[in-house]
């Protein structure tokens, strides 16, 4: 009788990225011929599990089946990449050699260095595995070659480490299924048939041709409730990548269904032969998840104007899920949340609180979908959620015999965040924007070349845009105006910021010499940067000064008070027009023939500048053009800032561009 094999153990994610980062590997050294001086660390994070474990090594829970793997002397790795100013690295073979730590025993992750070429700071890399002695893979070759592949970008400014996650997606050389299920030691309800399929991971779809779909009947029956008499299931030729293995139980004339599915890893030129018992799951609810954590992903920020990208993951806590729900509480407006501390009772007080949105089945189909799948045997999802908002979130499973419990994620509790992303340092899932708005003055970075400036037309004329999460406690500090750097508009001096581009106290932050307080809050905030001269030099009514409703104008769409939409057709530029009313001095009395020295116009979005112009002694409609072959649908900041003598003002309209 032929051994049962045991079923590999790794974490199986989306059908992109399906391993997470494992343990009990070595480390170890990438060695390379290059002589260019960037040295780049390298790191593999399923490297054991690929490449030198088997699918029968014993001691492992069973979560995936795959065939045997591919041994260590059985495979070369090259290394490729391609940099943004069009230049190339490699083929470049690498060869990973295990080392131990520090205290003699083994590390927890495969890593090592390989130099690269130094002409370029972003780098796409692909690394491969193909089989040992073989050519290295050209271009053209690589997906028929390899039996191995994975992908990192990296910003050798930001960092030196580029982590590769190996896995079969994409590759063309055919596989082998030729399995076995048996029911493991209980019979099929009368009136039960069993179907058993291969689908697609994120979409749930046959993950056959639609001539020849995998979706097999299982003749299940009491003589098949052992492997010795297991029942085949076999495809001669198959496609590598992850899928979903799924055996279906359905009773005539019912519409429920029932199904045990596990993640399926096929591995180019290898035969799955694994013997699989199918427990029964016919009736029988799912087990919650478990190790339920969220993170939030690096440089998503304002990809989509006033959104980020967060990441969840989970463990199953069973195989008969149909699929899981997510759903995702957003706090209302309120200086203090206090977040769930249980997946129900307290989940419903904090609803109190706020509102909730569930993700289910159909989550590929949200609007704000951004990757991943909650169909049953996915493990990872992402969505985008709106900056300067708090949220939190619970999972369950559910299959038609009803749901699992509820499993509160977690933030705080090590390790905090999916892999690949950022832990929220608060205590709820929260992104805003920091924007320091330099409102005609110029940045320095330190307080010397500062004054060696004397002319004051130096430095960086930049808005400066950051991200953060929220920290009630100590708070992200604000730059001081009476320290370095320095913000400086020609010789005036910058006093203090304001939330809303005006001098009226209620709308200063820090006021003039006093010590700015950190910022605790979650909201998106934006500071505009003040300027004054020494107080021998009169300043002019800044409240007359200041532009009011109705001096701008747009030729296109609509505008009230500080909010714009202007709507798209086939237009190529739309025009603003800043007419200055009525200014009056210290004293009361019209400025006749008034005209600001300088009026300043930007368009701008989450730290970008699409439009910068300016026009010198306005003192009548002047009109400023935006072009808009480069500004696609979305929210952007228009901002008109105009100076006269020593007083500097601004008018930021939030401006929709629809198309």
């Amino acid at each position: 009788m032929k051994n049962r094999k045991s079923i590999f153990a790794f974490f199986a994610i989306s059908a992109a990225m399906i391993f997470a980062s494992c343990s009990n590997l070595t480390d170890a050294n990438v060695s390379s011929s290059s002589e260019d001086k960037n040295t780049l660390n390298i790191e593999v994070t399923n490297y054991d599990e690929v490449v030198t474990q088997a699918s029968k090594s014993a001691n492992r829970a069973s979560r995936t089946i795959i065939p045997d793997s591919f041994d260590s002397d059985g495979v070369d790795f090259y290394l490729y990449g391609t940099n943004t100013s069009g230049g190339t690295f490699g083929p470049e073979k690498v060869t990973f050699t295990g080392n131990t730590d520090a205290a003699g025993g083994a590390a927890s992750k495969t890593v090592g260095t390989v130099s690269i070429p130094a002409n370029s700071a972003v780098w796409e890399f692909t690394l491969v595995a193909v089989t040992s002695g073989a050519a290295a893979p050209t271009e053209a070759t690589l997906k028929d070659d390899a039996v191995l592949i994975g992908y990192s970008s990296m910003d050798m400014l930001n960092g030196d480490t580029a982590k590769f996650t190996l896995s079969p997606d994409g590759l063309t050389k055919e596989a082998q299924i030729a399995m076995k299920l048996y029911t493991d030691g209980w019979a099929l309800p009368a009136g039960f048939t069993a179907k058993a399929g291969i689908y697609l991971l994120t979409t749930g779809a046959d993950a056959g041709a639609d001539a020849t779909p995998t979706e097999k009947n299982v003749a299940f029956s009491d003589a098949t409730k052992d492997e010795a008499n297991a029942v085949a299931y076999a495809i001669n030729s198959f496609a590598p990548g992850t899928y979903l293995f799924k055996v279906t139980f359905e009773k005539t004339g019912s519409n429920k269904k029932f199904y045990w599915s596990d993640v399926l890893v096929v591995l180019p030129g290898k035969t799955i032969d694994n013997v699989v018992g199918i427990p029964n799951v016919i009736g029988t609810a799912p087990t919650a998840p478990t190790a339920f954590k969220a993170g939030y992903v690096e440089n998503s920020e304002d990809k989509f104007s006033g959104w980020y990208t967060t990441a969840f993951e989970w463990e199953r806590g069973s195989k008969n899920e149909n699929n899981f729900e997510i759903e995702v509480l957003e706090f209302n407006d309120a200086d203090t949340v206090t977040p769930p501390t249980d997946a129900d009772a307290a989940w419903t007080t904090a609803l109190t609180a706020g509102s909730s949105v569930t993700y289910d089945s159909k989550f590929s189909s949200e609007e704000n979908y951004e990757s991943g799948s909650l169909l049953s045997g996915n493990t990872k999802a992402q969505l985008r959620l709106e900056l300067g908002k708090r949220y939190f979130a619970r999972i369950r499973a559910v299959n038609d015999a009803g749901e699992s419990a509820w499993t509160l994620v977690a933030l705080a509790d090590a390790p905090a965040e999916p892999t690949g992303t950022k832990a929220f340092t608060g205590t709820t899932i929260n992104r805003y924007r920091l924007t320091y708005f330099m409102n005609g003055g110029a940045y320095y970075a330190d307080k010397a070349t500062a004054d060696a400036d004397t002319a004051g037309t130096g430095g960086s004329t930049e808005d400066k845009v950051s991200y953060h999460c929220e920290d009630s406690t100590t708070g992200i500090e604000i730059i001081k105006a009476d320290g370095t750097p320095i913000i400086k508009n020609n010789t005036y001096t910058w006093s203090y910021w304001s939330k809303d581009a005006t001098s009226e106290t209620a709308s200063r932050y820090n006021e003039p010499g006093a010590a700015p307080e950190a910022y605790k809050g979650y909201k998106n905030l934006d500071l505009y940067a003040m300027f004054t001269t020494d107080a021998s030099v009169a300043i002019f009514d800044k409240k007359s000064l200041e532009i009011q409703d109705g001096w701008i104008t747009v030729d296109t769409g609509n505008i009230t008070g500080k909010t714009a939409t202007i709507e798209v057709t086939t237009q190529t530029e739309v025009k603003w027009t800043f007419t200055p009313g009525e200014v009056k001095d210290a004293e009361g009395k019209k400025i006749e023939n008034f005209a600001y020295d300088k009026v300043n116009f930007t368009v701008t979005k989450g730290g970008t500048t699409f439009e910068a112009k300016s026009a010198d002694k306005v003192g009548a409609a002047t009109e400023f053009a935006m072009s808009l072959s480069n500004l696609p649908a979305g929210i952007y900041q228009v901002m008109f800032t105009a100076h006269y003598d020593t007083t500097t003002v601004s008018y930021p309209i939030t401006t929709t561009i629809t198309r």
